[in-house]
């Protein structure tokens, strides 16, 4: 069994890290003509073809599907590697203590349910709101990280034993897989997205809710860079990172009934509560 394998998602000609632990994929490969020459995510069993709306979550699923004799497992990006270098040498002391490895937090002047209904589809975003709502309605930590936190650790990247990692991949695809199915899939880039958007919550939500012990490490954009990168939403653009007190803050959760009416209007709400009855 290999001691630990970071897969790098790559969709393009690129300079990208790699050696005997990171290892470049192509995602979204089953569309591309493109031949990068490297490990590519279309073979096996694999959502190569939802690439254009699971973004580097192709990468993950492949590797869910299509790696087992692996103790570690993580994911990382072309342009964007966890500060510290993992190799087979340092894994266990860099994981000493801790669960799971997550990209370093960044944090907003609103909720994340705010800040994901601003510069998304709002519609979009109460349906998800309502349907973790009602699959996890006895797991409240869910539904208040949603509306209640203020931050989130981005990007998808994650470190993880291969085991953890198997019992992530089975609840969030689950749930991405029911959203896929509910969700209008919008003509435009951004918003096609959406997964890949939401799936960047449901990594450290599954974190907080199920009490992992959770180590935070700086991006950069290559591997060696000793500056970390400046992130900032990539659901709003803020002139400032402001930490504060929900409680205190003015930004509270609504739910819009002019929303609840598109919702119904479509039959989302419908769709909404077929999915979530499965797990009844």
């Amino acid at each position: 069994m290999e001691k630990i394998k970071i897969l790098v998602a790559q969709h393009k000609e690129a300079e990208v890290f790699h050696n005997e632990v990171y290892i470049p994929i192509h995602v979204g490969k089953a569309l591309s003509k493109t031949e990068l020459g490297i490990l590519c995510d279309d073979t096996g069993d694999n959502i190569s073809h939802l690439n254009p709306y699971f973004c580097e979550l192709t990468a993950q699923y492949w590797a869910w599907k299509n790696m087992h004799d692996v103790e570690y497992i993580g994911l990382c990006h072309y342009r964007r590697y966890f500060q510290t270098e993992f190799t087979m040498e340092n894994v266990e002391q860099l994981m000493d203590g801790a669960d799971i490895v997550l990209a370093k937090s960044i944090f907003f002047s609103e909720n994340l349910y705010s800040n994901l209904s601003r510069d998304l589809v709002p519609e979009d975003i109460l349906a998800f709101f309502l349907y973790m709502k009602g699959r996890f309605q006895n797991d409240q930590d869910v539904i208040n990280f949603l509306i209640n936190c203020n931050h989130f650790n981005p990007c998808n990247m994650f470190v993880c034993k291969k085991s953890l990692f198997d019992e992530f991949c089975q609840w969030q695809f689950s749930i991405l897989f029911d959203l896929f199915e509910i969700l209008p899939k919008s003509p435009y880039v951004r918003e096609q997205r959406l997964m890949g958007y939401l799936a960047e919550l449901l990594l450290p939500m599954y974190c907080i809710t199920k009490g992992l012990k959770v180590k935070e490490i700086p991006v950069v954009s290559m591997m060696g860079d000793d500056k970390p990168i400046l992130y900032t939403s990539p659901f709003t653009k803020l002139k400032y990172i402001i930490r504060f007190n929900l409680l205190k803050s003015k930004h509270r959760f609504a739910m819009r009934q002019d929303l609840m009416v598109a919702l119904k209007q479509n039959s989302m709400l419908d769709m909404i509560n077929e999915r979530i009855n499965k797990y009844k």
